[in-house]
């Protein structure tokens, strides 16, 4: 049986969008790394020791404190999951243009890192690791 506990200590921070009480979480499991994080109890918020925000909180006030901290000229359409593959079909297209017939040869090895960045993402977007 998996031994699995959560243990909580007093971080000694405020939350800046509920002003509820920040905790310091430290997630033990048998086999995995310790996990060490912020997590304000009462919206819900994380962040990682180094300050980066891991998961945006519930509360009322948290989508646009999160929106504030984003880097202006960051830009959200780019980052988005339709747009980076129409972007990279496109840039296929015109390798194959450009480069020639030769690079059919790598289009099964293309497929192939594609299908793996996709599985990486989504596990990263899902917590599996």
């Amino acid at each position: 049986m998996v031994d699995t506990y959560t243990k909580w200590s007093d971080s000694g921070y405020d939350c800046d969008h509920c002003g509820g009480e920040i905790s310091k979480r430290k997630d033990y499991e048998d086999g995995r790394i310790m996990l060490i994080c912020y997590q304000c109890k009462q919206c819900g918020c994380q962040w990682s020791e180094a300050g980066e925000v891991l998961r945006v909180g519930n509360g009322r006030y948290c989508a646009e404190a999160q929106n504030a901290r984003i880097k202006p000229g960051y830009s959200k359409f780019f980052s988005s999951l339709p747009v980076q593959i129409i972007l990279g079909i496109v840039v296929v297209l015109l390798f194959l243009r450009f480069g020639g017939i030769i690079l059919v040869r790598f289009a099964p090895f293309l497929f192939i890192g594609l299908i793996i960045f996709l599985i990486v993402r989504l596990g990263r977007q899902q917590e599996w690791w």
